[in-house]
């Protein structure tokens, strides 16, 4: 593509006059890929700016993007904002401008309201596309996730690829990080949705303030933006964007649900006076706010109250998002909670579904945010009988000295400390009685370890199902 389409609409700084017609074959932020004939964006990040464009450059790099300058002999283009036009340059190359983008953000809750979202289109009769922590999924193709919101350059070329493939929507889950580093800059979104905001990623934000800003962020202009009115940030959103639609529970709001039974599973929803009923295959009052989200989202998207309906009582448990194995009178549940709220929340749900004892099995991220341990282990000390506290991608950080982190929470001795996570779902599994629950909390169904530099097979589905075979129905 010739440049000078590939830069319509970025701010650029220098002449680009002689090179305008040159003929760019490929995108890159990555200097160790092959980018013979490509455009490399080159800035500042954990690697020397200097050394990244000379590699670049040594693997075919024919134009350099930058905010400054290099002293290098090649052709450069100097821009305003890098992080802000590798996004706008990304979506002119791959030409995903028209696609139609459903964004979701929010602390807890994207991935499963992603996925309803998905199912309700889908029995709409819509060909769609999903983006988020579970990966990336259109048609008949799944693609790995490593990060929640991929970077713009792989964000924009799956756009491309299901553009293609004659996609109506693309929903995504929108992480605090992709707005903050602009990852998102000039996604056509019709549609906005957040879903709550609690304690997380203050390894990176450092103050709540900070995490809070960069969800708010997300909620400018005209888009539909549909906005959760029982929390706090999104009372917040609402009073900022007037046209905003709300939605909750407990507050006065545009739609909302009603006669909630304990499970989470029947209730009642009125979007914009349109009542009906649901008795729904997802458990807990989470997923009650998640399918709402996704309801109103669908409604205001042109969606039919019918299909809403039966997209909310057809769709299946999500994975890795409270997945329930009943095991010879006991259960099993598996769920992707890592925080403090999203904990909390998992195990309530798990003591309504529990005729016996409640056992919990987590641990905490190494190299993350420290303060939440030890709330994390108060939360688990006051909503479960036992705990076992184990690893949960230590990074490099020694798995004991998190053990001890989340400890210190607990008022109680009622926790048993192993390090190693399968053994620990062992113990956990093997502990339990007629109408006991284990519940297994902070992995979902995410198919490694990180332990160091390296991420090392592992899956919790699999540790269950070594254990207990094929003596269990979901």
């Amino acid at each position: 593509m010739e440049l000078k389409k590939i830069l319509k609409d970025v701010d650029v700084l220098s002449d680009i006059y002689d090179i305008q017609n040159f003929d760019i074959k490929k995108l890159s932020a990555r200097a160790q890929d092959d980018i013979t004939q490509g455009l490399f964006f080159c800035y500042e990040g954990k690697h020397n700016m200097l050394d990244m464009a000379k590699l670049a450059i040594k693997n075919g790099a024919k134009v350099l993007v930058t905010e400054k300058k290099l002293d290098l002999d090649i052709k450069q283009i100097v821009v305003k904002d890098i992080r802000k036009a590798i996004g706008q340059i990304a979506q002119n190359f791959f030409d995903t401008k028209s696609i139609k983008v459903i964004g979701v953000t929010g602390t807890n809750g994207k991935t499963s309201t992603t996925f309803i979202i998905k199912h309700i289109l889908e029995q709409a009769g819509k060909k769609v596309g999903v983006i988020g922590t579970n990966g990336v999924y259109f048609a008949d193709t799944f693609i790995p996730a490593n990060l929640t919101t991929p970077d713009p350059i792989d964000l924009h070329e799956m756009f491309s690829i299901m553009k293609k493939g004659k996609a109506d929507y693309i929903v995504m889950e929108v992480s605090a990080h992709a707005i903050h580093l602009k990852k998102i800059e000039g996604i056509n979104f019709v549609c906005k949705i957040f879903t709550n905001l609690t304690q997380d990623h203050l390894d990176y934000f450092k103050t709540m303030e900070n995490y809070q800003k960069a969800k708010m962020d997300f909620f400018c202009g005209d888009d539909l933006m549909i906005i959760n009115a029982d929390d706090e940030t999104g009372q917040k959103i609402i009073q900022r964007n007037i046209n905003a639609v709300s939605y909750g529970i407990n507050s006065p709001c545009d739609c909302f649900a009603i006669e909630v039974n304990k499970n989470g599973n029947e209730y009642i929803l009125n979007i914009s006076d349109n009542v009906i009923s649901v008795k729904s295959h997802l458990y807990g009052l989470f997923n009650v706010y998640n399918s709402l989200a996704s309801a109103v989202s669908c409604y205001f998207l042109g969606i039919s109250i019918d299909d809403i309906q039966k997209g909310l009582q057809s769709v299946k448990q999500v994975e890795g998002r409270f997945n329930v194995f009943e095991y010879q009178g006991k259960k099993i549940i598996i769920d992707y909670a890592h925080t403090p709220d999203g904990l909390e929340k998992v195990l309530k749900t798990a003591r309504e579904l529990t005729d016996g004892k409640l056992y919990c099995v987590f641990g905490c991220g190494g190299n993350r945010d420290k303060s939440k341990r030890k709330i994390m282990g108060a939360v688990a000390d006051k909503y479960s009988d036992y705990s076992f506290i184990t690893s949960d991608n230590p990074r490099n950080e020694n798995p004991n000295d998190i053990i001890e982190d989340i400890v210190s929470g607990f008022n109680s001795t009622n926790y048993y400390k192993i390090e190693d996570r399968a053994s620990a779902i062992d113990v956990a599994i093997k502990s339990m009685n007629y109408g006991d629950t284990v519940i297994i909390c902070g992995k979902g169904s995410e198919k490694y370890m990180e332990i160091g530099e390296k991420r090392v097979n592992y899956c919790d589905f699999d540790v269950v199902n070594s254990i207990i075979g094929d003596n269990y129905a979901d």
